[in-house]
């Protein structure tokens, strides 16, 4: 006879199952994975009820997990056969800016220069492999799998290497306001 703990479990993967198969419905090739990431999400569930505070219904709370727990699985499933080691850089192309004229041009210019100059000069192989990898949207949670390291540490190390990109930037009298404005959409205009 089942107790009543593994009737609400079953009860609480019912409800996130149903919530991700709404959640889901056009997108087909996902549906078939429903399944699996309502059990993974009901444990996290009950691993994480002391912190439910009760500001919102419980389904909600839940099913907010649930969806989580789904694109966390979603992007892992999407860059699970994709190396490290075979990922491009930042390439010469994604590197360079539109073809337009003006002075917006040639800060996008100065800016992607000195950018590729920080890059290859002030960070370490560890950090320009784990920004790359950022800025190409791998999670971190892949990126700290794939070079044997924790998820706290990427952040840490991709943390650094903005820091250190800022900083060459600054160093070079390259602000944040000129980079707004140098990336602003609109007319053509002097920075003031």
């Amino acid at each position: 006879m089942a107790s009543r703990g593994d009737e609400a479990k079953a009860e609480l993967c019912t409800l996130l199952l149903k919530g991700l198969r709404r959640a889901f419905s056009s997108r087909p090739e996902v549906l078939e994975w429903t399944d699996d990431f309502a059990q993974e999400a009901a444990v996290r569930v009950l691993q994480q009820l002391a912190t439910y505070r009760g500001e919102s219904r419980f389904t909600t709370w839940a099913l907010a997990i649930a969806m989580r727990v789904s694109f966390d699985e979603l992007r892992h499933r999407r860059w699970r056969d994709v190396s490290l080691d075979a990922m491009p850089g930042l390439s010469e192309k994604a590197m360079t800016p539109s073809a337009e004229s003006g002075e917006r041009l040639l800060a996008r210019q100065r800016i992607f220069a000195e950018l590729k100059t920080a890059i290859a000069r002030d960070l370490s192989d560890k950090q320009r492999l784990a920004l790359t990898a950022e800025l190409k949207e791998l999670p971190q949670s892949e990126i700290a799998k794939r070079i044997g390291s924790t998820r706290n540490a990427v952040y840490k190390l991709t943390h650094d290497a903005r820091r250190k990109l800022k900083q060459a930037l600054a160093e070079r009298e390259i602000t944040a306001e000129t980079i707004r404005w140098a990336f602003a959409p609109g007319e053509e205009g002097k920075l003031t």
